[in-house]
């Protein structure tokens, strides 16, 4: 549809060619009437119409002395005179100032339809005529953004010469207010299509955000530009921030997936191409920490900080999961993903989540085949990590898949925690000759010494000094049995550097010193 003005002094054809035309037959709208040439070119100024209807004789200003400013400043606009009989001369002085036709006076359908037809050829030209320029221009503001505005200073102002024609300013203005917008996360949505909150069948989000974004220029007037999957630059000749947001805000899905980065001055291409960079990597740090649908003018003066306290330990995490704790795992992933980027960005964030998930992975389900089923089927896990740019959305992730194994965990306690003692006796078993702290074996499995002290006792019957002793006595008794070692030396063998101190603890299981013991069993042997 062609938005029209209509000018006219006389109010009786005015109301005629405002109420009784089918302009909406004709591809046209009336936005707006005026009763002179000045009350008209104000509300060009405002409007925009692509096609203005004037009268040629009124006062204040007439149609020729409009047509004269309207086709110096606005010249897409396609301008038809009304004139009566006896103003034919006024008609073809107004064609030489730039009008594409006339009518006269009373208004014949027919003639009007002939006319119009002729305007929206010559509007359609225009536009496709524009449509070509913005498209040329947005090549060249791509390659003046990716090699740098110094090295292409005549595109630049080749460029700035179509935004001063689109935007109707005037020739000689040399800046421009930017705003660059992304759709963060925008792989993580390409790879989901339908799974965020679009129904089966439905256009994706992604889909449905683009269209948001194209839909900018109707809400604000300005040029569009792609720069890249999931990002534009809008430039306009005015910046407010609130306007935006409120733009924005229209749609769930933008408020949640689009950011906004403003220059909060005008600024010309080639100072856009010097700070492009910066603006870049700041949006990408800012999403990375702060998470998407970020609105932000401000970053321009911003200094970034980098992480600067130590990622927390794996092992808590670990701990909390098999404990079940899921307060101690959210203050870990609080202190993991809210404390800020480190210095290798995004994929540094990336790297160690992998690494603290295969740790905990490893720990809690290496004897669990239907932990690690589960595990098995949610094979995207990964894929979906690395596409990830907010650490927000890390956490969320990461969360989820925790979750989901300590669910399993909970579902089969009693099972887990014969795994996990069955997990200590082998070590006892394997080191009992080393010394053995109930600390050093909690570390090992990623425990609290005293939930690993009650469980241990609820599956065994025996506390873990009582089972260490067990098993270092029973070897100490196959030594004495089957070898000439001597007693001080097996002493040492099974963990003990006092060897009264051992002989004391032998006595006491059973009944007999060590060389007693050796003697009854040689003799038993022979018989």
């Amino acid at each position: 549809m062609y938005n029209i003005i209509l000018v006219d002094d006389e109010r009786l054809t005015l109301d005629t060619l405002a109420s009784y035309i089918d302009w909406e037959q004709l591809s046209c709208r009336v936005i707006a009437t005026a009763c002179n040439g000045r009350d008209a070119l104000e509300k060009i100024e405002s409007l925009q119409p692509d096609i203005l209807i004037t009268d040629v004789k009124m006062p204040v200003m007439d149609g020729i002395e409009l047509c004269k400013q309207v086709h110096a400043r606005f010249p897409k606009i396609q301008i038809v005179f009304l004139s009566g009989y006896n103003e034919f001369e006024y008609a073809c002085a107004a064609l030489q100032h730039g009008a594409c036709g006339y009518l006269l006076k009373p208004i014949d359908h027919e003639e009007l339809g002939t006319t119009m037809r002729t305007v929206l050829q010559r509007c359609e030209e225009q536009k496709n005529r524009l449509h070509s320029t913005l498209l040329t221009s947005g090549e060249y503001l791509r390659e003046l953004l990716q090699i740098g505005g110094n090295l292409l200073s005549g595109l630049a102002d080749e460029v700035t010469t179509v935004y001063n024609h689109h935007l109707h300013l005037p020739a000689d203005n040399k800046t421009f207010y930017f705003v660059f917008i992304s759709i963060d996360e925008y792989s993580l949505l390409a790879e989901n299509t339908l799974t965020f909150d679009a129904p089966s069948g439905d256009f994706s989000t992604l889909e449905r955000l683009e269209f948001f974004i194209a839909g900018l220029p109707s809400f604000s007037p300005g040029v569009l530009t792609k720069l890249r999957d999931g990002q534009w630059i809008f430039v306009t000749k005015e910046s407010d921030g609130n306007a935006f947001t409120h733009w924005r805000n229209q749609s769930a899905n933008a408020q949640r997936w689009i950011s906004l980065f403003l220059t909060d001055n005008p600024q010309s291409l080639l100072t856009l191409t010097k700070q492009w960079p910066k603006m870049l990597q700041m949006r990408n740090q800012l999403v990375a920490i702060h998470g998407t649908g970020l609105i932000n003018k401000n970053w321009e003066n911003m200094q970034f900080e980098w992480r600067k306290e130590p990622f927390p330990k794996t092992e808590h995490l670990i701990a909390a999961v098999q404990q079940n704790r899921r307060d101690q795992v959210e203050e870990w992933l609080h202190d993991f993903y809210d404390g800020g980027l480190p210095r290798g960005n995004i994929s540094q964030v990336f790297v160690d989540s992998v690494s603290v998930f295969d740790a905990v992975l490893s720990a809690v389900a290496a004897n669990n085949r239907q932990l690690q089923d589960i595990i098995e089927k949610d094979s995207q896990f990964f894929g979906r990590l690395s596409l990830m740019e907010s650490m927000q959305s890390m956490k969320t992730h990461m969360r989820q898949i925790l979750s989901i194994i300590m669910d399993e965990l909970e579902a089969s306690p009693v099972d887990r925690h014969i795994e996990i003692v069955n997990e200590v006796c082998s070590i006892i078993q394997k080191n009992y000759g080393q010394v053995i702290s109930i600390d050093t074996l909690a570390e090992l499995i990623f425990l609290s010494p005293n939930y690993l002290r009650t469980i241990f006792k609820d599956v065994t019957g025996k506390t873990l000094i009582e089972y260490v002793t067990q098993i270092r006595m029973d070897n100490a008794c196959l030594m004495l049995q089957e070898t000439n070692i001597r007693v001080h030396e097996i002493a040492k063998r099974v963990g003990y550097d006092s060897p009264s101190y051992f002989g004391s603890v032998f006595f006491k299981r059973t009944g007999l010193t060590p060389n007693q013991y050796r003697t009854h069993a040689k003799k038993g042997q022979r018989a």
